[in-house]
């Protein structure tokens, strides 16, 4: 199946969640109704795009929202404050300052990841990275990621800088002593609610798309 790369437009607001997965119990006499958690659950990205003002030589609004049937995408998570490297890029960012002819002055607003200092086995909540050369700046409500998937920090403990995690999502596939834990991670879903996101597009090219909700899908 085709992996689409989701497009890179200006977002008033993001949102990575894991709301889990139940299903209806079914009712008491009472007429009280109950749910009962799958194990595991799954994660959601809620991305409310700003204003578009290219829609006439870019029409990227208009493609998201004919990819509503199923398609899948790949997102890479705008800063925000669930990127634990958000708050201190400015401080740790080098500057373009090697003295060619575009440098100019600012920092490079590069990424910074770790690694996973252990094996973590498909299924688990478990994981260690290791944040050295960056420093213990993952806390419980960042967002970390492994390959394309995301997964929300619950819980966090320091040796130095050897970080044991334990996420609120199970690891969809094994990680290997040595891969890259991303601080700004991928996220892979399906759009899950295509009316909402049509219903304020219009003709004259400025276009706010409405909040774009996608589920988690496992590539």
């Amino acid at each position: 199946m085709k992996v689409y790369q989701f497009p890179t437009f200006r977002i008033a607001n993001q949102l990575f969640h894991t709301p889990g997965a139940g299903y209806e119990g079914g009712l008491t006499s009472g007429g009280a109704q109950f749910i009962t958690p799958e194990p595991g659950g799954f994660s959601v990205l809620e991305i409310q795009p700003a204003i578009i003002d290219t829609e006439w030589d870019f029409p990227l609004a208009s493609w998201i929202m004919s990819k509503i049937s199923g398609q899948i995408f790949r997102v890479r998570l705008a800063p925000s404050p669930q990127i634990a490297y958000s708050k201190r890029r400015g401080m740790m960012a080098v500057p373009w300052n090697n003295g060619e002819t575009w440098s100019n002055q600012e920092n490079w607003d590069g990424d910074f990841t770790a690694t996973y200092a252990a094996a973590g086995l498909q299924g688990s909540l478990n994981i260690t990275i290791d944040l050295t050369g960056v420093g213990p700046i993952v806390l419980p409500g960042h967002v970390i990621g492994h390959d394309f998937d995301a997964y929300l920090v619950d819980e966090i403990c320091y040796t130095g800088n050897i970080a044991t995690v334990i996420l609120t999502t199970p690891l969809v596939r094994d990680v290997v002593p040595g891969d890259n834990c991303y601080l700004r991670p991928w996220f892979t879903g399906r759009i899950s609610n295509g009316a909402d996101i049509r219903a304020s597009y219009n003709h004259l090219g400025h276009v706010t798309p409405g909040n774009i909700i996608l589920q988690q899908a496992v590539v």
